[in-house]
């Protein structure tokens, strides 16, 4: 059985993180903290153009080796974003030693967290999650779900919503934002693809 999961979002403004790999996933994950206000730092021996163009432009820091042990003084969150099952462990017990929560990406016999496929509009913003498991499935919500909130206009709703809220004085608030969104619904279905179309893929998948 896979073990269940507590969703949270995390506030990193100015706190350390550790990404380390450098291709191309390495960038997306390094880029994706630094907009959630984490200072990155990039370990890689060999980092590609996406990761230096990062460091280049003051986005992120950029070592150019391994992680050591010193190097997580400080550090709130570490990312593992290349397949490498012996340096996952070491990273595992590095982050596990020193209460860090950590993740392997594509790799989920090690770590404390998983990362979230995350949907968007202003202050809205929707996680979804298959436990490590199933990434591919969870990009796909994702992208359902951004297509979704553009078409409703959820964004802009969201900031009327919000000003409401500060408008509105605390003693009337629950009654005012409750009737602000009592017409907000959700009108279609998910449609999953039939089980039979999935065995057709299992010899020939890309892995993810």
């Amino acid at each position: 059985m896979v073990q269940s999961t507590f969703p949270v979002a995390l506030k990193l403004d100015g706190r350390r993180v550790v990404v380390a790999g450098g291709g191309d996933e390495a960038a997306a994950r390094a880029r994706a903290l630094s907009d959630s206000g984490a200072r990155v730092v990039a370990f890689a021996p060999a980092a590609g153009a996406p990761v230096r163009a990062l460091a280049e432009a003051g986005v992120i820091e950029l070592v150019a080796r391994r992680v050591e042990p010193a190097d997580l003084d400080g550090t709130w969150l570490v990312v593992l974003a290349e397949r490498d099952p012996p340096y996952a462990d070491e990273l595992a017990t590095l982050t596990e030693a020193r209460q860090i929560f950590y993740v392997a990406v594509d790799d989920s016999r090690v770590g404390s967290f998983s990362h979230l496929a995350i949907a968007r509009a202003g202050l809205v913003f929707a996680a979804i999650g298959s436990q490590g498991e199933a990434p591919a499935l969870a990009r796909r919500l994702r992208e359902l779900f951004e297509v979704l909130f553009q078409r409703a206009g959820l964004e802009a709703f969201a900031e009327r919503l919000a000003a409401l809220r500060r408008e509105t004085p605390v003693e009337k608030r629950r009654a005012a934002l409750d009737a602000a969104v009592a017409g907000l619904t959700l009108d279609g279905k998910l449609v999953v693809p039939a089980e039979g179309s999935l065995e057709g893929r299992r010899t020939g998948g890309d892995g993810q």
